[in-house]
């Protein structure tokens, strides 16, 4: 399988327009050539792929015959993965389906449209006369709905003009449009071929709340979260650097919103989902307590002095590490195809549409998000006072990890507030997050002797006998 990321704009065009002169913005000259395309759109039954922005086709003829999946990436970019044809015409790659497990839901995905391309592409060359910039396809499209109800049979047929950049800049993006819109072209309303076709078949995305009220406000940041974890979702099933631990953060962004802010949502109500996110958050916490052990320890490994730390030694550990890292991806990946995880991102679908809102959220939202804040504050001091308390190490090693969740909740109930509460709010959530920082410090360090404790005599193995004195130096 293979992956690129395209920034692309299509507009719509009569049957009879006439393509304006492009020699301007093609320094190189311009080639052309015909393909013919025939793709078929695979989705759910509802069309769920199609409700995301997401297109999975298989497409024949062109210069790149088989299997695409496009994703919405930024403003107007998609990420692109192809699959080869394959034998299998109605088979989806098992890799492609994983990618959109979470808009399918795990739900069967089957041919819904088919739309023929008859298309002419202009390649706008660069100076060097050889690679594209960009690419203006002219393309005459009939489209077939495959789903339609009632023995109807949908087919439209259309012209639009396609621009994808290839290695121009986005001021070539903006110079080919406004040629193609003084000849009459307009930017399409809906991006693509396949949503153009399917129109009101394709269920409306969720609206984000805009208002001033605190139900305004927490559900617009709440909205926010999900769709975060959403796009994480993608970038955790591709092994991106950094994504479990994103992922993890917005868990818990989301199970802020439903348990800090009582007085505006129904805590009663979504305490079901607030318990799915913690099990949700505790799935990820092993790889990314690796991804966070490893970086202390090779940081420790670099400044130690060559006599002590060894080439052996440093594969050693980490060896052992990253193969724990895997093992536990690999786990984290099932999780993201289970029926829990499916079940879990519903609610939270569910969550945007219906939310279930006591009466202080048609309030403004100041001194309902205040009173709400200064209780998150409340509780983080108390947590405090029995950290600071505690009589023994067990006892004082736990209670200061509950004040730094308690920091962290504080934090993002800041972060929330701080459209309605302005400076006030962000003092706090500057504070919280000094604090989470250094009790997260101290934790890691509990973590990484916890560690060593219990892999110590596998760690030890891999290094010299006179290297032992290592291991209290890595977990300090």
């Amino acid at each position: 399988m293979t992956e690129s990321t395209k920034i692309e704009a299509t507009y719509r065009v009569s049957a009879d327009f006439q393509l304006p002169d492009l020699r301007e913005l093609a320094p190189g000259g311009i080639e052309t050539r015909a393909h013919r395309l025939t793709a078929t759109y695979f989705d759910t039954q509802d069309l769920r792929l199609a409700a995301r922005r997401i297109t999975l086709r298989r497409r024949t003829g062109g210069t790149d015959a088989g299997w695409h999946l496009k994703l919405p990436w930024g403003s107007n970019g998609k990420r692109e993965f192809h699959a080869p044809l394959g034998t299998h015409a109605r088979r989806v790659p098992a890799r492609l389906a994983r990618l959109v497990a979470s808009a399918s839901r795990g739900a069967a995905l089957f041919p819904v449209a088919r739309i023929l391309t008859d298309r002419t592409e202009h390649a706008l060359l660069g100076k060097d006369g050889e690679s594209p910039d960009a690419l203006v396809a002219d393309d005459r499209v009939t489209g077939e709905v495959l789903i339609a109800t009632e023995n109807e049979t949908v087919k439209l047929s259309w012209r639009e003009i396609e621009v994808e950049l290839a290695g121009g800049s986005q001021d070539l993006l903006v110079r080919t449009g406004g040629l193609l819109a003084a000849a009459g072209a307009r930017p399409s309303g809906v991006g693509t071929k396949l949503l153009y076709l399917l129109g009101d078949r394709v269920p409306a995305p969720p609206l984000r709340p805009e208002g001033t009220s605190a139900g305004d406000v927490v559900l617009g940041y709440l909205w926010d979260q999900i769709e975060q974890m959403l796009n994480h979702d993608l970038q955790v099933r591709l092994a991106e650097e950094d994504s479990i631990h994103q992922m993890r953060v917005t868990t818990r962004r989301i199970r802020t919103v439903l348990q800090t802010f009582p007085s505006v949502i129904d805590r009663r109500q979504v305490y079901p989902i607030a318990d799915s996110l913690r099990r949700f958050a505790n799935a990820l916490s092993a790889p990314r307590d690796l991804e966070v052990l490893r970086h202390r320890f090779a940081g420790r490994i670099a400044v130690l002095p060559p006599q002590v730390a060894g080439e052996n030694v440093t594969d050693g550990w980490l060896d052992l590490l990253d193969k724990q890292q895997r093992r536990t991806r690999s786990q984290v990946s099932r999780e993201l195809s289970s029926e829990r995880y499916f079940a879990l991102l519903s609610a939270l679908d569910e969550l945007r549409v219906s939310p279930p809102l006591h009466r202080r959220a048609w309030q403004a939202a100041g001194p309902v998000l205040s009173d709400d804040l200064d209780r998150a504050l409340r509780q983080l001091a108390s947590d405090h006072e029995q950290a600071r308390t505690a009589e023994d190490t067990e006892t004082r090693v736990v209670a200061w990890h509950d004040v730094r969740k308690a920091a962290k909740r504080a934090r993002y109930a800041a972060t929330l507030a701080e459209p309605a509460l302005g400076e006030p709010a962000t003092r706090i959530r500057s504070w919280a997050a000094r604090l989470q920082e250094v009790l997260g410090d101290n934790q890691d360090s509990v973590a990484a002797m916890g560690y060593l404790q219990t892999y110590g005599r596998q760690l030890v193995r891999a290094m010299p006998k006179e290297h032992n004195a290592m291991l209290v130096t890595l977990g300090a």
